[in-house]
């Protein structure tokens, strides 16, 4: 009875390690995108955590391989701030990578406490970025009107979300900036 035991005992080990010893199935992440149509999103930036972000798009496109998301043709766009809309959004196509940050190659934005309209483009190989972890725009050309100025244009602009912190210009940039007297004395 103990021979028994210990040969059904062996047997079990045997089993065991031969399980142990099997490849394992790697988990794999599928290689399509994920395309949905018409979608309304709503970003939490974990950078930004008083911020919330609401997209309505014509489609978004989803790469689990890069991590990133891809909007097209943004119709409602607006960053939310502890419960106030401080910014909207449009643009023909929008990136939100792995950091939540968003990137395009051209985006219109208005800031409503200041009634300002910005009109950011990408030059050269350098796209307009929303640093959600700054709270800052980097634009390589900027143009903007508003209550208090005319037209003004820069080039290689940062500034943050509420334009206290702006700065401009570089080696072979310009800047036109146009400022409205409304008759102060």
């Amino acid at each position: 009875m103990l021979r028994l035991a210990l040969f059904a005992l062996s047997l079990l080990l045997v089993a065991l390690i031969s399980l142990t010893l099997l490849p394992r199935a790697e988990q794999t992440v599928p290689a399509a995108t994920i395309t949905l149509l018409s979608p309304s999103l709503t970003l939490f930036p974990q950078a930004d955590a008083d911020a919330v972000w609401h997209f309505d798009a014509e489609s978004a496109q989803y790469d689990p391989n890069a991590r990133e998301t891809v909007l097209e043709n943004i119709t409602e766009g607006e960053r939310v701030e502890n419960g106030d809309v401080d910014f909207t959004l449009e643009a023909d196509r929008v990136t939100i990578d792995r950091r939540d940050n968003l990137r395009s190659d051209a985006m219109y934005v208005h800031l409503l406490d200041s009634n300002w309209y910005l009109d950011m483009v990408a030059r050269a190989d350098r796209q307009v970025l929303i640093d959600q972890s700054r709270g800052k725009f980097e634009v390589p050309q900027l143009t903007y009107t508003g209550d208090g100025i005319g037209e003004s244009r820069d080039e290689n602009v940062r500034m943050n979300f509420d334009l206290t912190d702006f700065e401009a210009g570089g080696p072979d940039t310009i800047g036109y900036n146009a400022f409205r007297d409304d008759g102060l004395d």
